[in-house]
């Protein structure tokens, strides 16, 4: 399956995260929406797509993490994967 993950970068440490979303027709929606709006809708995993978010770096402190935009990923590969390394 193929589907979409929102890229964040911290400010403090620099960390990437991915968060997993929707399909891809949705994601370039939400995207849309968080420039027009600010905030976008919700995706097909249940929570809201924001143009900042806060994180927690490896020191312990926190800091605030800005939307960078989408990858596309092929979920299946990955699956895949974790099942053969199981065997």
């Amino acid at each position: 399956m193929i589907e979409a993950q929102f890229k964040y970068k911290c400010r403090r440490c620099g960390k990437m995260n991915y968060n997993p979303c929707c399909a891809v027709d949705l994601a370039r929606y939400i995207l849309v929406e968080i420039v027009l709006h600010g905030v976008g809708g919700s995706s097909q995993k249940g929570g809201r797509v924001y143009m900042h978010t806060t994180h927690c770096c490896k020191d312990g402190g926190y800091g605030i993490a800005d939307l960078q935009g989408f990858r596309v990923v092929d979920t299946s590969k990955a699956i895949k994967k974790k099942v053969r390394k199981k065997k």
